[in-house]
């Protein structure tokens, strides 16, 4: 819901021939391509890492081409914590 009071198109589950995207957030030219990790007992930081090669190993990107791309992993934990890396490409 935030996102779109921010003027952003909220997309989920966007199937590529490579994947299925968790999250895509859409404005004119601009596009944040979303990977979400939750792990019990895991390393936040490792599962961010984990997203953000996932999204970039299968170009999740791509069908965005020509546009404003920004890379989004984020990582919730048991424990309520959440971490997040965004990447401008």
């Amino acid at each position: 819901m935030t996102y779109r009071l921010s003027g952003f198109e909220v997309e989920s589950e966007v199937y590529t021939n490579k994947g299925r995207i968790d999250a895509v957030l859409k404005r004119a030219k601009k596009v944040i391509v979303v990977e979400i990790k939750y792990g019990k007992g895991s390393k936040l930081e490792k599962m961010i890492e984990e997203a953000m090669e996932q999204i970039r190993n299968k170009k999740y990107y791509e069908k965005y081409a020509g546009r404003d791309i920004s890379l989004l992993a984020v990582a919730f934990g048991e424990d309520k914590e959440i971490v997040c890396k965004l990447e401008n490409i």
